[in-house]
């Protein structure tokens, strides 16, 4: 092999790894802006209407893919289009009757940045990303059951009638 053609395959090789370095650390960049940012935004803003509990509008946004399923009016988001997705248009809407959060302060500029780059970064958030709990699921919700008898080889050896 001559020395041109080496320099070529370790370049392709060189420029393949920076490559996936680059997209790794774009990918865990994207996963950070949306643990750190947006996440808890939407947990502390819109989580008690389109939640767990409670999905007005038959919407839920505590994970990407209920977001970019939607509800009623369509997709939440729009992966990689801020533009089209409803729920930026939701939330810096001037007008009050169509803005979201309806109650409160609407969400500041700085807040509805970090959603549009987010999105416009194409919506990406961890493999872990777990629907939030139904609180009506905890335990001591739950209906009393009482436990099955356990089975005993010989009635002498229980301590119980």
């Amino acid at each position: 092999m001559k020395f041109p053609q080496l320099c070529l395959i370790l370049l392709s090789i060189t420029s393949q790894v920076a490559f996936h370095a680059d997209q790794t650390a774009y990918a865990e960049d994207q996963n950070e802006l949306y643990e750190t940012s947006v996440k808890p935004l939407l947990k502390s803003r819109c989580f008690a209407c389109h939640g767990a509990l409670k999905q007005e509008a038959s919407l839920r946004l505590d994970t990407v893919p209920s977001m970019l399923k939607g509800g009623d009016s369509g997709p939440a988001i729009i992966a990689g289009d801020a533009s089209t997705s409803m729920i930026l248009e939701r939330i810096s809407a001037a007008d009050d009757s169509i803005r979201m959060p309806p109650e409160g302060e609407p969400l500041t500029a700085e807040q509805i940045e970090h959603i549009k780059t987010w999105i416009t970064l194409g919506a990406a958030a961890p493999a872990d990303d777990l629907p939030e709990e139904d609180p009506r699921d905890h335990w001591a919700f739950q209906r009393i059951v009482r436990p099955e008898l356990p089975v005993v080889d010989s009635i002498g050896e229980s301590r119980n009638p």
